[in-house]
């Protein structure tokens, strides 16, 4: 499993660990370019071999820029991973491996098979059972990525939400927050391009995944220390996690008329 993680990157400094343990790909959140995470980075301030991450939905401006930073690519930019299906158009001839992460879509494996026409490898959405996960992974064996841990994105808004917040009810703001809403909580982050709200606690789901055969499994490290990371792969964290939608359908039958 080890040598198939991508990894995305919070510190440089956290490279020599993670290859001691025998992580070699890295993720590195484009500057400009991702929404939820505090920690992102310029072309120019990496030095090894490793993906682009792009998790923001661009408007005309965003993908002007996008493309003129892939067409000064370094040699060290061996992959892009992304959200928006904009970035399509600008990477289909590119020689980098392309991996398509959307989020809550790709619940099938019809739609998957259909992507994969134009990419290398595709997230399978993580709102599904094991019991699906298995069944699609068997159908495309060993061309998908699975989000293996770390917290796990629910919701996107371009919405500035904490500094509305803040400003309606005159209070200090508080980036990232936490907030409970019933027993739900999620853990919520904002800058200038919108707000994104994580599930709390962070998603592991590294017993139930391991032994697919995927090409990739993903961890998030955003919000994460690398210590408390290892610690999860070898089993020997006390860190409160969930196992989210993988033991609990997110479908359901409306109470009513049974002919309804």
């Amino acid at each position: 499993m080890i040598n198939k993680i991508i990894i995305t990157i919070n510190n440089l400094e956290d490279i020599d660990k993670l290859k001691k343990l025998g992580i070699t790909k890295y993720a590195f959140p484009l500057k400009g370019f991702c929404v939820g995470i505090s920690n992102t980075f310029l072309i120019t301030d990496i030095k090894v071999d490793g993906y682009l991450y792009i998790n923001r939905i661009l408007d005309n401006e965003g993908i002007a820029k996008l493309k003129e930073i892939l067409n000064n690519l370094n040699s060290h930019i061996k992959g892009i991973i992304f959200d928006d299906l904009g970035v399509l158009e600008l990477v289909k001839d590119l020689k980098i491996e392309k991996i398509l992460y959307l989020s809550h879509f790709n619940a099938n494996s019809k739609s998957i098979e259909l992507y994969l026409n134009y990419v290398d490898s595709v997230f399978v959405c993580n709102d599904i059972t094991k019991e699906e996960i298995e069944y699609i992974v068997k159908k495309i064996p060993n061309k998908l990525t699975l989000f293996l841990l770390g917290y796990d994105g629910a919701m996107y808004s371009r919405r500035l939400l904490l500094d509305n917040y803040s400003k309606f009810y005159n209070i200090e703001k508080k980036n990232p927050l936490l907030i409970t809403n019933d027993n739900t909580q999620f853990l919520i982050h904002e800058n200038e391009y919108g707000t994104y709200y994580y599930h709390y606690p962070l998603f592991n789901g590294i017993l139930e995944l391991q032994d697919l055969d995927v090409k990739y499994f993903f961890i998030n490290s955003a919000f994460l220390n690398i210590e408390d990371i290892i610690d999860l792969l070898n089993g020997k964290s006390n860190i409160p996690y969930s196992k989210e939608f993988l033991y609990q359908k997110t479908i359901y039958k409306v109470k009513g008329d049974k002919n309804a």
